[in-house]
């Protein structure tokens, strides 16, 4: 790619500043794509008593498609707050504490509670 005059006169070589941003930025992760980073109306940590916000919320979640990674880092890095992965703070503890009692009951020392394994189904909401 050629080198094109900026503003300030001096010549920008666009291909090495696109590397070089990409270098910076890192790999794609699950954060990159979540369709709530294309939300900028919607807040992800409404108070528990607002029940038209969370559904608000849960619609986003909905169509997220990394919505399950979303969940299982609010339930490995344990979020106290907000919405993650359609999942209230309420929702994510009885989520939580269901997972190790299975791990408790599989009798497998070898899990580590605090990696669940994914819900074997999402919530499901009005609009689907």
């Amino acid at each position: 790619m050629r080198n094109e005059p900026s503003q300030s006169g001096f010549r920008v070589d666009r291909q090495a500043l696109n590397q070089s941003y990409e270098d910076m930025a890192g790999p794609i992760t699950w954060r990159d794509v979540a369709a709530c980073r294309e939300r900028s109306g919607v807040d992800f940590f409404p108070f528990s008593e607002d029940v038209v916000a969370i559904n608000r919320v849960k619609e986003v979640c909905a169509v997220c498609p990394v919505a399950d990674e979303c969940l299982m880092y609010a339930i490995e890095t344990r979020q106290v707050d907000g919405v993650w992965g359609g999942y209230t703070p309420r929702e994510r503890t009885y989520l939580r504490r269901k997972w190790m009692e299975d791990v408790r009951s599989s009798g497998d020392p070898g899990r580590n509670p605090a990696s669940p394994k994914k819900p074997s189904k999402r919530k499901q909401t009005a609009t689907q």
